[in-house]
C-alpha cells in the first residue's frame, strides 16, 4: 500500500507540474472546462492523481471547481489583474536589487543571452516565441534573484502566471526596447536604472493584447 500512495504522489506531482505548464502557455486558456479523462489521456496519467492535482491547483486559485459543472480554469478580474500587477512590480524590482547586488558571470552570461535572443527573435518577428522567451525571462529574473522567499511567494501565489493568463503583454516594439534597456541597466550596475525600467515596463499603461 505504501509502495501505491508513493507511486500516486509522484504522478500527482508530474499532473500538476503539466497542468500547471499548460495553462502558462495557455494551451488551457482562462474559463475553459477541463474534461479530466481528456486530460488523463493527454498526459498519460491516471484519473485519481489528475483529479489530487486539479484539487490542489484549485487551492492555489488557478483552477475554479463549480458543483455539478466540475473544474473550470480560472478566469481572473480586471481588479485582481492590477492587484497581481502590483504585487508583480513589487516582486520583479525586488529581484533586480538581488541580482544588481550578487551579480557574477552565470548571471551576466545568461542575460547576454536572452538579450541576444529577444533582438533575434524580434528582428525575424517570431511572436509566439519571442513571447515565450518573455515568460522565461521575467521567471529568470525572480529565480536569478536567489531570495528563496521572494522566489517561494512567486511560486505559491502564481504571480507571474496569473498575470500571463489574462493575455496582456507590452507591443512588441516597445517590449524589445524595454527588454534591452533593463538587461543593459543591470549589467552596467545601474540598480536603480533597472528598477525604474522594470516599474514601466509592468505598467498597465503599456499592455495591450497579444491578439
Amino acid at each position: 500500500m505504501k509502495q501505491i500512495k508513493l507511486i500516486q504522489d509522484k504522478q500527482s506531482n508530474q499532473a500538476y507540474q503539466k497542468i500547471k505548464l499548460l495553462i502558462l502557455e495557455n494551451k488551457l486558456k482562462p474559463g475553459e472546462k477541463i474534461i479530466q479523462y481528456k486530460l488523463a489521456q493527454t498526459l498519460n496519467i491516471s484519473l485519481t492523481p489528475i483529479i489530487q492535482a486539479l484539487s490542489i491547483l484549485q487551492n492555489e486559485k488557478l483552477i475554479d471547481y463549480l458543483p455539478r459543472k466540475g473544474f473550470f480554469v480560472r478566469k481572473i478580474s480586471d481588479k485582481e489583474f492590477y492587484d497581481l500587477l502590483e504585487i508583480r512590480s513589487f516582486l520583479e524590482s525586488l529581484a533586480i536589487e538581488k541580482i544588481s547586488e550578487n551579480i557574477n558571470d552565470s548571471i551576466r552570461n545568461q542575460l547576454l543571452k536572452f538579450k541576444k535572443k529577444f533582438i533575434l527573435l524580434f528582428e525575424k518577428n517570431k511572436l509566439d516565441k519571442y513571447f515565450e522567451l518573455d515568460k522565461k525571462f521575467h521567471y529568470y529574473l525572480i529565480e536569478a534573484s536567489n531570495n528563496s522567499y521572494l522566489i517561494n511567494i512567486n511560486n505559491t501565489f502564481n504571480i507571474l502566471l496569473l498575470c500571463y493568463t489574462m493575455g496582456l503583454i507590452n507591443k512588441i516594439n516597445i517590449s524589445i526596447e524595454h527588454h534591452k534597456n533593463i538587461i543593459d541597466a543591470i549589467l552596467n550596475n545601474e540598480k536603480d536604472r533597472a528598477i525604474s525600467l522594470i516599474i514601466e515596463h509592468l505598467n498597465v499603461e503599456h499592455l495591450n493584447s497579444a491578439k
